[in-house]
């Protein structure tokens, strides 16, 4: 799923409008991200996503406000997080 994500967003296809993220779900994602080694991959994004404990639209409008803010970027086609232990 958040394969599925990165990519989508790489190519400017990623628009969540309206799908809002509390500030634990935002903790509980750059946690598991971070718990990662601060990538999402094709090879991890399952476990990363199991480790966040969200929702597949919940995980979603993270990644999206990360990407938004600069916390997260993509960088060949993996999620690559800048923020907190990841800066």
């Amino acid at each position: 799923m958040i394969r599925k994500l990165a990519l989508a967003a790489a190519i400017g296809l990623v628009a969540l409008p309206g799908l809002a993220q509390s500030a634990s779900e935002k903790a509980a994602m750059v946690q598991a991200i971070a718990a990662a080694g601060c990538r999402v991959t094709a090879q991890n994004n399952a476990s990363v996503l199991a480790t966040a404990g969200l929702s597949e639209d919940a995980a979603a409008a993270v990644v999206q406000s990360l990407l938004n803010s600069g916390e997260a970027v993509i960088q060949n086609g993996d999620l690559v997080l800048k923020t907190g232990a990841c800066s």
